[in-house]
């Protein structure tokens, strides 16, 4: 009865003549029924297609069941192909069971076939992030003496400024030249320029707090500290700094007050570093505005 009803529907599914089909089934099942008692198992039965062609076969033998009005298109195929696989597992358990752990398997092939891409995906992405950190700090880099260079200098000054408007936090800028550099190149050449200015930078990292203020390059003798302190803390940074380096550097250092920009505590802090050079070099400096609030209180 399974086998008409499939048969029946592949008429239906293809547009042909029902009752041609059902009078050419009958004597088909009839004979389909000997072929059965005749066998000790199942009989394997085919649905055939051949062109305008519909038949039934078994045992090598093939009886046309009705002439198609035209071909099959493929959709009306794979439309009678699923219809034939969920009746069959319909009326089989045991086909339903086996196409359901099919679909187990399938799914969780594909979710370690997913887990393994996003594993390789997470692995690539953390390499492009290493190697981005990496461009980032080399284009931050003073090449020479490691420290951060100008164009750090600008975005982290930036940063603390704003930073210390939002959360209220002290910031202070000092501002370094080494002295007579000029001289000391000339004297002594470039090669022992540089280690001059690498012996700079190294006493700047140590006098600093680490992961707290930021000591930058600014180019050539030029240097300098964005702070996150007070007054007092940047001066004791730059007594640290004037012993690193035998007092031969001048600083300038300005706290960053209620009413200031970015420009105005630069100009501060520089007016304060050229005071400390007018008052013979080798000494700090603090801008006149911190003086006098210091006075005042």
């Amino acid at each position: 009865m399974r086998l008409s009803r499939f048969v029946l529907q592949a008429v239906d599914t293809f547009k042909g003549d029902q009752f041609v089909a059902t009078a050419a089934l009958v004597p088909m099942l009839e004979s389909l029924r000997h072929a059965m008692f005749r066998s000790d198992g199942g009989v394997e039965v085919t649905l055939t297609i051949d062109k305008l062609h519909l038949s039934l076969g078994w045992e090598g033998e093939r009886s046309e069941v009705v002439k198609l009005t035209h071909e099959p298109l493929s959709d009306e195929l794979h439309s009678l192909i699923d219809y034939l696989r969920m009746a069959s597992e319909s009326a089989d358990p045991e086909l339903l069971m086996r196409r359901n752990q099919k679909i187990s398997d399938e799914l969780e092939s594909y979710m370690q076939v997913a887990a393994d891409q996003m594993k390789e995906m997470e692995a690539v992405l953390e390499k492009k992030k290493e190697e981005l950190q990496a461009s980032i700090k080399q284009a931050e880099t003073d090449a020479l003496t490691g420290l951060l260079n100008r164009g750090a200098y600008d975005d982290r000054l930036r940063e603390a400024f704003l930073r210390g408007q939002r959360q209220g936090e002290v910031v202070s800028l000092l501002l370094l030249d080494l002295d007579f550099f000029k001289q000391i190149n000339d004297t002594h050449g470039h090669q022992y320029g540089d280690e001059y200015l690498k012996r700079m930078a190294d006493v700047m990292r140590a006098s600093v707090r680490e992961h707290v203020d930021i000591p930058c390059r600014m180019g050539g003798d030029e240097f300098a500290v964005v702070a996150l302190c007070g007054t007092e803390i940047a001066e004791r940074i730059a007594t640290k700094i004037l012993d690193g380096m035998q007092s031969k550097v001048s600083i300038g250092i300005a706290e960053c007050l209620a009413t200031d920009t970015i420009d105005t505590l630069v100009g501060r802090a520089d007016e304060a570093l050229y005071e400390a050079k007018r008052r013979g070099r080798g000494q700090f400096a603090v801008a006149a505005e911190q003086l006098s609030a210091a006075a005042d209180g």
